[in-house]
């Protein structure tokens, strides 16, 4: 029989702080608790600084004139409010597993099981910097493409899980492939590269609550693992997924959680938790199975953006509410041109799901006399539907879910063909005519500079480059008296005595301070760092 999580350990409230000072002995407060441990971590996210930054940062459609498109704020704050519901669902599964002893033993009700999950889907985007998933692909490119002068690329190739160099034979004049070692000092070198080659804003995310115990951040085990949703790393150095199929490729697997900075704290979180670990990796790997409350934190996520991007397109006529598309072509990701065909209305796309709540009442939609009131009187059913169809999927799969076996998002589960069918098309509509409109377009295409020359910028300033001190320029040192002081080196080595990890640190510690920024902080800096904009 396989492993089977269970929720006594799924729902630790043992912190990071637990951790990290495991020796301390901790002061207590004379001050009566009145909050539980999860409500306490809902506290910290909300009153944190990384947050609040989020009302700064764009959803999809960048810089908005008009006060109702979303941020990553709004958006985070509504995925939470659609947690919620998930929460009290799930909150009855959990108390009829546990037994009225392990939960006084846990001290924990189910309204905390309400919270945790809403705290995880407020916290779900924190670890975006700038331009979302742009801003991504923007620090990925710049080391794929533009880190010319650093040596954190490793000097050796990798293929097929084996590391090799090719050495130059004079006898034979050839070069020839000689295999390294496999050692953990080697997968570290791959898997540090592999972490800015491949920028990730989940294993940000949980750099973020893992980082900043001493400013007011110090998440329990089981907020963080409801977090996450790829538990594993940036790459295997053993990897027993079929890469090449992609549509087979288990969910929690196609990207990562965490970088090599934070893997011993995850790795600990992972067994305080239970997870499962994943199996047919190497002993320098780290992978595991899922904590099932982050299937609900995800179906919060994707009930929420589908909604919400759709919600903007139409409110920024971007998408015609009213209007019967017949056809349009799509490039699909073979860079193909395909046709999509409809012959229906975003208000009857809506309306095909909406219909699937008994409460729903045709009169009372037609009632209406603006279409964004009709908008939200649809959201409301819609969200009602969703969240049932994405828990029957929950309900059904939970013995599987319990046990590592199910590995798919909720909402590409639900079997009702029409609801399917019109969600398909919502996402077709919203990649026509919202993720290609002009100005997203722009402002992603804006973001690789931005993004490239902040970092180019402060990397050279921040001695990652292998510099000293007395090495820099008289430029060098006006760039770096930009970043405050909790970016900059902790200690100053010579660059001889700088190894990988040093450098890896560092590179990191620029990314802290460019990828928390504000779309507008980033790109004011850009402008004064290149003498376009510059204050009187």
């Amino acid at each position: 029989m396989s492993t089977r999580m269970n929720w006594e350990n799924l729902l630790s409230t043992k912190r990071v702080s637990d951790y990290l000072n495991s020796n301390d002995k901790k002061q207590i407060s004379q001050f009566e608790s009145i909050t539980s441990p999860f409500e306490k971590d809902m506290e910290q996210i909300i009153f944190s600084y990384p947050f609040r930054k989020l009302q700064d940062k764009t959803q999809v459609i960048p810089f908005p004139k008009f006060n109702f498109v979303h941020t990553r704020l709004t958006h985070s704050l509504e995925v939470a409010a659609v947690g919620r519901l998930f929460g009290k669902k799930v909150s009855e599964i959990i108390f009829n597993e546990l037994d009225k002893e392990r939960i006084k033993r846990k001290k924990i009700n189910k309204s905390d099981i309400v919270t945790l999950l809403a705290t995880a889907c407020l916290a779900h985007d924190i670890g975006n910097p700038p331009f979302g998933h742009s801003g991504e692909d923007a620090i990925s490119y710049f080391f794929l493409h533009k880190y010319e002068t650093g040596n954190l690329k490793p000097d050796f190739e990798f293929n097929n899980g084996k590391a090799y160099n090719h050495i130059y034979d004079s006898k034979t004049k050839k070069w020839i492939e000689v295999e390294l070692e496999m050692n953990n000092h080697n997968a570290t070198l791959l898997k540090q590269w592999n972490d800015l080659s491949n920028f990730e804003g989940n294993a940000n995310g949980f750099r973020i609550l893992t980082q900043n115990v001493h400013t007011g951040i110090d998440p329990t085990f089981a907020l963080l693992g409801t977090f996450t949703k790829y538990p594993r790393e940036s790459m295997l150095i053993k990897d027993p997924i079929d890469r090449s199929d992609l549509k087979n490729i288990p969910k929690s697997q196609t990207k990562y959680g965490f970088f090599q900075d934070q893997k011993k704290i995850f790795n600990h979180a992972a067994e305080e938790l239970g997870l499962i670990r994943i199996e047919g990796i190497s002993e320098f790997d780290s992978a595991y199975k899922r904590h099932p409350l982050s299937f609900l934190m995800e179906a919060s996520d994707d009930i929420a953006y589908r909604l919400i991007d759709f919600e903007d397109g139409c409110r920024l006529n971007l998408i015609d509410f009213e209007k019967k598309y017949s056809k349009f072509t799509l490039r699909n990701d073979a860079k193909n041109n395909i046709e999509i065909i409809l012959n229906k209305s975003p208000r009857e796309i809506l309306v095909n799901i909406a219909n699937k709540d008994n409460s729903f009442d045709q009169m009372t939609l037609d009632s209406f006399s603006d279409f964004t009131e009709e908008m939200a009187y649809l959201r409301n059913k819609i969200i009602n539907v969703l969240v049932d169809q994405c828990f029957q999927v929950f309900e059904n799969e939970y013995e599987n879910i319990m046990r590592g076996e199910f590995d798919k998002s909720l909402i590409d589960c639900i079997e009702n063909k029409e609801i399917k069918d019109s969600l398909l098309l919502m996402k077709q509509l919203v990649i026509k005519f919202v993720y290609h409109y002009q100005p997203v377009l722009e402002s992603e295409a804006s973001g690789f500079e931005v993004i490239e020359n902040l970092i180019n910028a402060f990397a050279i300033t921040n001695n990652i480059n292998n510099k000293t001190l007395d090495k820099e320029t008289i430029k060098d040192k006006k760039l770096r008296s930009l970043i405050p002081e909790e970016f900059q080196p902790k200690i100053e080595k010579n660059s001889d005595l700088l190894n990988e990890k040093d450098k890896y640190e560092r590179v990191l510690s620029v990314l802290d301070y460019i990828s928390g920024m504000t779309e507008k902080l980033a790109i004011n800096l850009y402008r004064k760092i290149k003498g376009v904009d510059i204050e009187h």
